[in-house]
């Protein structure tokens, strides 16, 4: 991979090409020896400076006075600061937890944080581990029939998609409209490019669409379930308005199994084709083993960018007000200033530490559901370690969304190997 760099900025960073996510970990090094904070040109980003190591990035992500998710606090009309050519469509559904800042921020996130907490998550295990086994069982059966079958398709993006389903009170929809829905989250997360934006409009009008008639069922009919306490006021808080309710409701549903998808099939991927990792996980796993999983492959390489809120010099960069900047995730959860040996898989030393869930206020509020999920579906493949990637040549391909670590397919087959 080919990296110029004049000082601090980087006029030549890929980071999308399938060999920077096969081993991203020599550019990573690289660009953390070369500065604490790179400036670069990246699709749909524009120019935007990435701090590459630990603590400048975990100051860009906890420190709201000098960066800000929310454009308004710097001169734009709306929160999310959209370019004028992302379709009007996107808008309301960008104006969500992801980016607005202070009592806007806490006042959403209020609403939805206490069914992601572990004591809640508890109930639901049941339902984690019977679709786990569900999933595992018609991989297995399709392995048996085909040869071969792939691990995402039949695993890693249902799995998440039904909890999360059910969380919201989602999982009794009819096949149409749930089938539908599988087809159309597939697509949006098959996004490579800028212009992808636009061949993906239909999913999300028919994902739009199906929400807002359960969001509308919802007030007819009220639930025990996540949704329907999304629409009931409660409290001194203010009712939801059309766009708020859609826009959450949105963003729970796709965000809400998106990075588990990716963070289970890299952990996959990753014990399949190393040894070492294999040799590791050759007995039960909790949750917070998963934690080096996440640190080890950042399946998030890079936080939503945030937007500089006045003139400063940051970790020896001049940073302008407007500037926009966001903490690489990889990079940092390699910083061997903070992770001893940080390129090595060590489930001994796995902790909370890393970034990989982010920082601060907009830390993932997802994190236990996506380390309890993994950790399921791991365990009990494991149970029965009779799976190994297919023929080299169409086992797997990388993504290339920037700032996602994430793979298109895994296929896998039951071809005696010698290790899981």
């Amino acid at each position: 991979m080919t990296m110029k760099s004049v000082g601090q900025n980087i006029q030549k960073l890929d980071l999308q090409s399938p060999e920077f996510k096969q081993a991203p970990e020599a550019l990573w090094r690289a660009l953390r020896d070369a500065s604490a904070v790179v400036t670069t040109r990246q699709p749909l980003l524009g120019h935007i400076s990435l701090t590459t190591r630990y603590e400048e990035s975990r100051k860009v992500l906890n420190n709201t006075e000098l960066f800000s998710v929310d454009a308004r606090r710097c001169g734009h009309t709306s929160a999310a600061g959209m370019r004028w050519w992302v379709p009007k469509l996107f808008k309301p559904l960008a104006n969500n937890l992801l980016t607005l800042d202070g009592p806007e921020h806490r006042a959403l996130r209020q609403r939805v944080d206490y069914a992601f907490k572990r004591t809640e998550l508890n109930s639901l295990q049941v339902h984690i581990e019977q679709e786990a086994s569900r999933a595992i069982g018609k991989l297995r059966e399709n392995v048996q029939r085909n040869g071969s079958a792939d691990f995402i398709a039949d695993v890693a993006r249902p799995v998440p998609q039904y909890v999360i389903s059910k969380l919201l009170g989602l999982d009794d929809m009819p096949d149409d409209d749930s089938q539908r829905l599988a087809r159309d989250l597939s697509a949006l997360g098959s996004m490579q490019k800028a212009s992808d934006i636009f061949t993906v409009i239909p999913a999300i009008k028919r994902i739009s669409g199906v929400l807002n008639s359960q969001i509308s069922e919802r007030r007819s009919r009220p639930r025990n379930d996540l949704l329907t306490r999304l629409i009931v006021e409660e409290g001194e808080g203010q009712a939801l308005d059309k766009d708020q309710l859609l826009a959450m409701t949105f963003l729970l549903y796709v965000a809400g199994h998106e990075t588990t998808t990716h963070l289970m099939s890299t952990s996959l991927w990753a014990i399949l084709t190393n040894e070492s990792i294999a040799e590791q996980v050759s007995t039960s796993l909790d949750d917070k083993s998963i934690h080096e999983f996440v640190r080890y492959l950042s399946p998030v390489q890079m936080s939503k960018p945030r937007f500089v809120l006045q003139d400063v010099k940051f970790a020896g960069t001049e940073l302008k007000k407007g500037d926009t900047v966001a903490a690489l995730i990889g990079a940092a959860n390699h910083d061997e200033r903070v992770f001893e040996n940080p390129e090595i898989f060590n489930l001994e030393k796995a902790s909370a530490r890393h970034l990989g869930f982010g920082a601060g206020a907009h830390a993932c509020f997802g994190l236990h559901l996506a380390l309890r999920e993994t950790s399921t579906v791991i365990n009990k493949l494991l149970q029965d370690p009779t799976l190994h990637l297919a023929p080299a040549r169409r086992a797997f391909e990388w993504n290339r969304r920037l700032g996602l670590r994430s793979l298109k397919y895994l296929h896998v087959s039951n071809r005696k190997v010698t290790h899981f």
